[in-house]
């Protein structure tokens, strides 16, 4: 506890002390050792709660300086934490810098390249029932589009031919063609 606490409690307890004389000034002790022994014994408690209160003063004290050991750790914790937080935003900055560039790099040779659509060589028809078709495999980087567009057929005659429910392929996959028949 602090002074001031310990000067207040005193002064509670010696405002007691001369409440209890006005008490004792209307009945008086019966020997003078009666008188000696209750004020020994009242200076008794009144040190025992001075010693309390050094006690607890002492563990309160203990614990601000235990307290004040951790804020420093805790202010030291966030300091470095604050550099690295700090270092990682300007890491982060720095490659989305080199991703920009990598992608403008290949926005502009995208932009540079002709699109040209896959030279798909004819394929000799063959005959399925009565109507014509050729067997094309699907190369990578080939579209139902640019088969449709050699052929001379719709996208939906490749999708109807094969029994393809979406207009998806992959490379390496047997297509059959249907060819327009020759008048």
């Amino acid at each position: 506890m602090s002074i001031r606490k310990i000067t207040l409690c005193l002064a509670a307890a010696a405002g007691c002390v001369c409440a209890q004389q006005q008490n004792t000034a209307r009945v008086p002790f019966r020997t003078p050792q009666d008188a000696v022994r209750y004020y020994e014994n009242l200076v008794g408690r009144l040190a025992q709660q001075v010693r309390s209160m050094q006690d607890e003063n002492a563990m309160l004290s203990a614990s601000s300086s235990e307290l004040k050991q951790r804020v420093s750790r805790l202010e030291g914790d966030v300091r470095s934490l604050a550099g690295e937080m700090a270092s990682l935003r300007k890491q982060i900055a720095a490659d989305a810098e080199v991703r920009k560039d990598q992608l403008n790099r290949l926005a502009d040779q995208l932009a540079e390249t002709p699109r040209t659509e896959k030279n798909i060589p004819p394929r000799r028809p063959e005959s399925v029932g009565n109507a014509e078709y050729v067997e094309h495999v699907v190369e990578k980087g080939t579209t139902l589009n640019a088969l449709a567009k050699a052929y001379g057929v719709t996208v939906k005659e490749i999708m109807s031919s094969n029994k393809l429910k979406k207009p998806v392929i992959y490379a390496g996959q047997k297509l059959l063609i249907p060819v327009p028949k020759k008048p």
